[in-house]
């Protein structure tokens, strides 16, 4: 069999330059693996070799010899190291072997420069040397994946093939060339492409069956913290519940208690009157601060239940001014609503009104001895909006820029030093925005604050 040696040198040039690409594609879109772009500079060092060596008669001889030789040196072993480092591990002891290896035979090959069949058989061992390496890294990977074991076998067997065309090289003796026309040559020639060839493949597909492990191991751990969640839900389920029945229940029992008392001792003992009322005044905070932290977490993990219906607004505020008319009076406060039209809405009535009574709690707090609250509300045939002001202590600019803002936790003492979460204004808002609508406020220090808020007069349900 007789081959045309410059054609069968270019078509393994640009079968190289192919495969080469094929690697900086996988590079720069899907891998950004440092091993890729080794590989392709192990190959990009073959092609360049291949192709000085068919043109060797337009280069200085030893020139072309020295170079030609480190670069194919160059070439094994910048590939073998590359397609054992697959997992992406630096195999720093494996890298120094290749490094003292690699300068071991390019010296051998200076040394023997002018015996032309001991400088093949110096390449030929070198190239087999570390394939056979590679071979034994991908055979025995600890993950076994099926493409490192076939990659390695192909490996394995080139490295066999080469090992078998240096003896055969040695028996020619000095009168060896590379490239005369032999059955032995030419079949080297022919099993060379289609081992670079499958060896490009196989890695290729060796590098999807480890994406493909690395999802399944993800999707693993994904599922093993999904349950976990689970099982933490479950359990904040249960806080949420010990919150809405154990914890509020005795606070409404100290209500109850606390305001039967202070009507028995009402006028008789001023000192307990203080006292109770001071009790009174606690209790109704606290339960304030749980049901405003029970319906913030709800928010937050989307467990809030949402009922819209048919309500009349007026109703509704009425329902909670008579609810906070007590802590109004405690600071000699006017709570001032004077209805003028009927506005109906179809929203969620206990959205609407934990809105309001936290609205109104803050006007309460930050609202001076004997001052007044006003409660507004007008609509259009779109949204109704509703303002609740007060002649109060007002706030800054940075004050109003920060207080629905949970991570600032502004807190600001009453004007009676009540306490606060900073929390109640944050729902607010946040409710306000699931009922579809907006919140703002206007305030000026020393003047006042008015808190406003829009809604919907229809939404079926929250954004």
């Amino acid at each position: 069999m007789t081959l045309d040696y410059p054609s069968i040198l270019f078509f393994l040039a640009v079968n190289n330059l192919f495969i080469m690409a094929l690697f900086i594609y996988q590079y720069f879109f899907h891998h950004k693996q440092w091993y890729l772009m080794l590989v392709a500079l192990g190959i990009t060092f073959q092609t360049v070799a291949i192709v000085m060596y068919a043109n060797r008669e337009l280069f200085p001889p030893l020139l072309t010899l020295r170079l030609n030789n480190f670069l194919m040196i160059s070439c094994f072993a910048f590939t073998s190291f590359g397609l054992v480092s697959f997992d992406g591990r630096m195999r720093k002891k494996l890298l120094w072997l290749f490094l003292v290896f690699a300068f071991l035979f390019y010296s051998a090959i200076l040394i023997a420069e002018e015996n032309y069949t001991l400088l093949s058989v110096i390449r030929i061992i070198s190239c087999s040397f570390f394939y056979g390496i590679g071979a034994f890294h991908l055979f025995f990977n600890k993950n076994k994946y099926k493409f490192s074991i076939l990659l390695g076998g192909v490996l394995s067997l080139y490295s066999v093939f080469q090992l078998f065309r240096a003896y055969n090289v040695t028996q020619i003796g000095k009168s060896y060339e590379f490239l005369q026309n032999s059955t032995f040559n030419n079949w080297f020639l022919i099993i060379s492409i289609l081992v670079i060839s499958a060896i490009s493949i196989g890695f290729i597909m060796l590098l999807k069956e480890v994406d493909q492990k690395t999802i399944l191991k993800k999707n693993k751990i994904i599922e093993r913290d999904k349950r976990k969640l689970e099982a933490l839900n479950q359990t904040q389920n249960k806080l949420f519940s010990i919150i809405a029945h154990d914890l509020r229940s005795p606070f409404i029992n100290i209500l109850g208690l606390s305001d039967l008392l202070m009507d028995n001792i009402k006028d008789t003992d001023p000192e307990s009157e203080k006292c109770t009322e001071l009790i009174n005044s606690t209790a109704k905070n606290t339960l304030n601060l749980l049901d405003n932290l029970l319906n913030w977490a709800k928010s937050q993990t989307g467990e809030l239940g949402f009922s819209a219906e048919k309500i009349n607004l007026s109703k509704v505020i009425l329902h909670i001014l008579e609810l906070k008319m007590s802590q109004a009076q405690a600071k000699n406060i006017s709570l001032i609503f004077s209805p003028t039209i009927d506005i109906e809405l179809f929203t969620d009535k206990n959205i609407l009104g934990t809105i309001l009574r936290n609205l109104i709690t803050n006007a309460i707090k930050f609202t001076n001895y004997g001052g007044q609250i006003e409660v507004v509300a007008t609509t259009d045939q779109y949204q109704v909006e509703i303002s609740i002001s007060d002649n109060g202590v007002g706030m800054s600019e940075e004050t109003i820029r920060n207080i629905f803002d949970l991570s600032t936790n502004v807190t600001l003492p009453g004007t009676a030093n009540e306490n606060g979460s900073g929390l109640g204004l944050v729902l607010c808002k946040e409710f306000v925005e699931k009922l579809g609508g907006r919140l703002w406020v206007e305030s000026e220090v020393g003047i006042g604050s008015n808190f406003k808020f829009t809604l919907p007069l229809h939404i079926s349900k929250p954004e």
